[in-house]
């Protein structure tokens, strides 16, 4: 099936492998259907295309790839919401952001920076193809950074 895509242009996408968040993703709720999409072999950025806005696509990396581990637990809800059995099954996606303007930002002429979000991980269920935004509070995270 042909995705369209104003990021990434015109893309073929398997309705089989599709994620869907049921309650949306925070601050993009009108989307609930993705693509993972990588660009390049080898690539630790990934592309979750909306399938349901062709000018939404956010750029995602697994946060081992930065040495970044997470412990924290779902509650009964979030479990059933990813029908997730098995913690095993289950993969996190951080969302990539520029902070700042393209190039430069006007007034100081410094370039953007890229960031993440750290503190609101997607946890997907890759059996299920179901997802969610898990939003870490204070009191039950623990995120471990390993250094290289």
């Amino acid at each position: 099936m042909k995705i369209e895509s104003t990021a990434l242009g015109t893309q073929i996408g398997d309705p089989e492998s599709y994620i869907r968040f049921p309650l949306g993703i925070p601050g993009f709720e009108q989307s609930q259907t993705f693509q993972l999409f990588h660009q390049e072999a080898g690539n630790v950025v990934g592309y979750l295309q909306s399938l349901d806005n062709p000018d939404l696509t956010l750029s995602v990396f697994s946060p081992e790839s930065l040495s970044i581990f997470y412990e924290f637990t779902l509650n009964d809800e979030e479990q059933a919401l990813l029908k997730l059995e098995r913690g095993e099954d289950a993969a996190l996606l951080l969302v990539a952001y520029r902070q700042g303007g393209g190039e430069g930002n006007g007034e100081t002429g410094q370039a953007s920076r890229i960031n993440a979000n750290v503190m609101a991980p997607l946890v997907i269920n890759f059996q299920t193809r179901l997802g969610l935004q898990k939003v870490l509070y204070r009191t039950e995270r623990r995120i471990t950074i390993h250094a290289s």
